[in-house]
């Protein structure tokens, strides 16, 4: 059942009847409950960033590209500069692009860790001419493609965000931010991504921004810096026992895993695309209460309960996941202890 994306939309500034069509459409393309990042990514704009050299790539069907971007130039607008060194380290310059109607997408770099992967697009018209429209107050165009899909093969479900945003109002380009975590194992791979139609969306109704069929192929790289810390601690969540599967973190997401001793029943007789005040305590009580917090070595603590997930029953009982990709890149020896239900487990022994 799939009733957590009404609360997603709910979020974002959409008409109701435009909110229900893209609840309607993703809906139906999911397997497993999954519960949606609830807070919207903060926006960095990009300091100058120094040349560098150019960079020959495979990409596409055998297609060479010369390009002229680091990792860490392409994803300076989403984790901001600091840790440069860092996001090339982990991330992946990428370059292949196509082009429909006069307008150019171009997949810019991937970055990633075992469980999540963001990767950054540029939009662009070939005349030159920059798009006519306008962000909201946070800094964020209100828009979304028709269709959208990256095909990286078998990975189980998948939860997360994605943002357009302007990482340089001096030129003519947007920027498309795509962020997920899945629940297997990400793999070195070919990816191969479709875009349909991009539309603007407001109070009226949608209005066609670029339309146009684009497809992107690629490859499907970075490198896994995860870490797993110690598992098995058994815990108690709303009178439940519970027990702590995996926690993974990397310098760009943080994922805990964990089982509820007992099953989640959803509410078999609430309307298509809602959830019901029902579902809404059970979705509290097995998932969103569970506290989490990051602390770092100079005792700064985030506080993660927020994360996104998925929640499936299974034999009895319910599988639990809770990630995040972070809004910072965060060095894993500036990380003291990961807290999960009040239990301690520190990153470095």
């Amino acid at each position: 059942m799939k009733k957590e994306y009404k609360e997603q939309m709910d979020n974002l500034h959409f008409s109701q009847q435009q909110k229900q069509q893209m609840v309607d459409r993703l809906m139906a393309a999911q397997d497993q409950q999954e519960i949606p990042r609830r807070k919207r990514r903060p926006l960095h704009r990009i300091a100058a960033v120094g040349v560098a050299a150019a960079l020959v790539l495979t990409a596409g069907a055998g297609a060479t590209v010369v390009y002229h971007k680091l990792a860490s130039e392409s994803f300076a607008g989403v984790f901001g500069t600091a840790e440069t060194e860092i996001v090339d380290k982990i991330g992946r310059p990428i370059g292949a692009s196509d082009t429909s109607n006069g307008v150019t997408i171009t997949a810019d770099a991937i970055i990633g860790d075992k469980y999540h992967y963001a990767i950054t697009y540029s939009i662009e018209k070939e005349d030159g001419t920059a798009f006519d429209i306008t962000t909201d107050e946070s800094g964020y165009y209100p828009m979304m493609f028709q269709k959208e899909d990256t095909n990286i093969g078998r990975f189980g479900s998948r939860h997360g965000s994605s943002y357009f945003y302007d990482a340089d109002p001096t030129d003519n380009a947007i920027q498309y931010v795509e962020m997920m975590e899945v629940d297997r194992e990400l793999k070195h791979r070919t990816a191969k991504v479709t875009f349909e139609d991009l539309r603007l969306f407001g109070d009226g109704e949608p209005r066609m921004i670029a339309e146009g069929n684009w497809k992107l192929k690629f490859d499907f790289n970075f490198e896994d810096t995860s870490v797993s810390l110690p598992a098995g601690q058994e815990f108690e969540l709303n009178g439940m026992g519970a027990v702590i599967d995996e926690i993974t973190i990397s310098p760009i997401a943080l994922r805990v895993a964990y089982t509820v001793d007992e099953k989640i029943q959803w509410d078999e007789n609430a309307d298509s695309g809602k959830q019901s005040e029902h579902d809404r305590e059970q979705m509290f009580k097995y998932f969103e209460s569970l506290p989490v917090t990051l602390t770092k070595t100079d005792s700064t603590v985030l506080d993660l309960a927020g994360m996104g997930g998925g929640v499936e029953p299974k034999d009895g009982k319910t599988v639990c996941s809770k990630g995040t990709v972070f809004d910072e890149i965060i060095p894993l020896e500036e990380v003291d202890h990961i807290t999960v239900a009040g239990i301690e487990i520190p990153l470095h022994k």
